[in-house]
């Protein structure tokens, strides 16, 4: 389990995450030093060459990691969640909700007309 404290700035844009079941999480890989452009997945010589591109190497031109994890419990600035693979104090940029066939934030519209005045119009 891993657990991600928010920014109090940032404690709005929390706001009904827990509806969602799964995030993917961008973080700096700030441990990463330099890059290869063709590599061994897994750092396994026994697996051809890669290009880069198509590995999730950490030794990258663009430092980015991407993680989809489960998300498990959102309290206050605090996420919870399982299968992020970054380690310990990993700066995070970005978290972005997973929404599947299974959820929509659309499903969550007013019915057509709720909370709207009626307009009436003149007879002619």
């Amino acid at each position: 389990m891993s657990t991600v404290e928010m920014l109090p700035e940032f404690e709005e844009g929390l706001y009904r995450l827990e509806m969602l079941k799964e995030l993917d999480v961008i973080f700096l890989l700030d441990r990463s030093e330099g890059f290869d452009l063709k590599l061994h997945p897994r750092g396994d010589p026994d697996i051809p060459l890669a290009g880069v591109f198509g590995t999730r190497s950490p030794r990258r031109p663009n430092p980015l990691g991407l993680t989809r994890a489960k998300l498990l419990e959102v309290k206050g600035l605090t996420i919870k969640m399982e299968g992020l693979d970054a380690f310990l104090d990993t700066p995070i940029i970005d978290i972005k909700g997973v929404v599947g066939k299974e959820f929509s934030w659309s499903s969550l519209k007013k019915p057509s007309g709720a909370g709207r005045p009626a307009v009436r119009q003149p007879h002619k």
